[in-house]
């Protein structure tokens, strides 16, 4: 530890896991320095007894390390100033999640990337693993909470979402189990192409060695050519999961009418598990990331008993299609966590009869793609900044989409007029977009949306 870090660290951005590491380091004696470019920021931490100092040459010069908030992009074309002095000092760029490799931590470390799903793979994971208590194991990273906030001791288990912004930034990190569980195009104003944004997705693959075991679902064109090119690029043992190319995968799921079953044919085993005894939404995404997890199990050599009782401590996570409650006909869904078209796209294949509300900030190439998956929507309803570009394009392949300002009008509308119908209707907000024009963050969205819900239910039940 003395070696590497010989000299104080640079803390970048002070949001939640920059005062979680600068109090962790303080813990631990280690010398650092910090800032946040938000002066409101500043001002209030300034009671914390933070050590504030502006970016300066003089300032890195005694640092060896620049730790910077995910979001930051250390690869932009006109950086941070405190990146450009990094460079030109030889400083090395990370993130918080590399200090558990710079302070030689032992623990086991599970690692979930991907465009889609990560967040509820790794509670999957967590469920699954920790079932019977056989297992420690706590959730970190982009899930939420920084490691730096946990208790853990050797034998806890880590289970770490990771984000390509924070795989952009890995220089020693590595997982015993590292898992990638799709690719489509995301963030690209953030890595300026597709291959930059692939690249960063591979990393967590990049330090693993011959005992340690990378999975990769091979259910998207991306990731069936990363796996096939696997062995010339990395030296882990791979593992290919998929609910589509089952002759491809070593480990891969069916479905049937009552039941889906899990096949591994690295030991010549079927898991039946009957449909009644699943609750969270029973849809293909879903059930992807049900068998990621049951690898995660399977490498820790979990019993198949243990693994068939956990999938009952399964539900949907909030804001991920998750089911709000029904009013006579009409189901009400939050999939407020949908900021990009492939994730929308699975939303849209779960359900029939869809009214369907989207809307937000406008990530790169729109909606372009989902037109072949829009057979289950009835209506549109959409709002916020790229509203008239989504009317547009819908109405060009012709969904009928009402345009509106708030997402409060655009639902009002939607279960107006699901109200005339006899059959059944899911009203589902699903945005494919970001959430920054009206709302903090998606949980805001999402919040929002769910009162909605609520109040509708409640009023109408009475």
């Amino acid at each position: 530890m003395k070696k590497k870090l010989n000299k104080s660290v640079f803390l970048l951005g002070m949001g939640k896991s920059g005062t979680s590491l600068a109090k962790f380091l303080l813990k631990k004696d280690i010398s650092y320095y910090c800032w946040d470019d938000n002066i409101d920021t500043r001002k209030l931490l300034e009671n914390k007894k933070f050590n504030f100092s502006a970016v300066n040459e003089c300032t890195l010069k005694k640092c060896s390390f620049l730790v910077l908030s995910p979001g930051i992009n250390h690869l932009a074309s006109k950086p941070h100033e405190a990146v450009t002095l990094a460079s030109k000092l030889r400083i090395k760029i990370i993130t918080d999640l590399e200090f558990l490799c710079l302070l030689n931590y032992k623990n086991y470390l599970i690692g979930i990337t991907g465009t889609n799903g990560k967040s509820t793979t790794t509670h999957f994971i967590q469920k699954i693993v920790s079932h019977n208590n056989k297992f420690e194991c706590k959730i970190c990273g982009n899930f939420g909470t920084p490691f730096t906030d946990l208790e853990i001791n050797r034998n806890t288990k880590l289970i770490i979402e990771i984000s390509s912004f924070q795989l952009s930034k890995i220089k020693e990190l590595k997982f015993d189990q590292a898992f990638l569980l799709n690719i489509s195009k995301d963030h690209l104003d953030w890595h300026g192409t597709m291959k930059e944004y692939i690249e960063s997705k591979l990393k967590i693959f990049k330090n693993q060695n011959e005992n340690d075991t990378a999975i990769i679902c091979i259910d998207d064109l991306y990731t069936k050519k990363i796996a096939k090119n696997f062995k010339k690029l990395f030296k882990s043992k791979l593992i290919r999961i998929s609910s589509k190319h089952k002759r491809d995968a070593e480990i891969y799921l069916n479905q049937n009418k009552n039941s889906i079953s899990i096949i591994n044919n690295l030991i010549n085993q079927e898991i039946v598990i009957p449909r009644d005894k699943i609750n969270f939404t029973q849809a293909e995404h879903n059930f992807r990331n049900l068998l990621a997890s049951y690898v995660s199990g399977y490498l820790l050599k979990q019993s198949e008993e243990d693994f068939i009782k956990s999938i009952k401590k399964l539900g949907n996570l909030e804001h991920r299609i998750e089911f709000l409650g029904k009013y006579k006909n009409i189901h009400f869904y939050n999939d407020s966590k949908s900021t990009n078209v492939n994730s929308a796209k699975t939303a849209i294949k779960s359900f029939k009869n869809i009214f369907w509300i989207l809307g937000g900030r406008e990530k790169k190439g729109g909606l372009k793609g989902i037109e072949k998956n829009l057979q289950n929507i009835i209506r549109a309803y959409c709002f916020g900044e790229s509203g008239e570009k989504i009317k547009s394009f819908l109405n060009g392949n012709y969904i009928k989409c009402l345009k509106f300002t708030t997402l409060e009008e655009a639902f009002e509308k939607a279960f107006h007029d699901a109200k005339k119908f006899e059959n059944e209707i899911s009203i589902l907000l699903s945005p494919a977009c970001a959430s920054f024009d009206q709302f903090k963050n998606f949980e805001m969205r999402g919040s929002i949306f769910k009162k909605l819900v609520n109040k509708k239910i409640k009023v109408n039940e009475h």
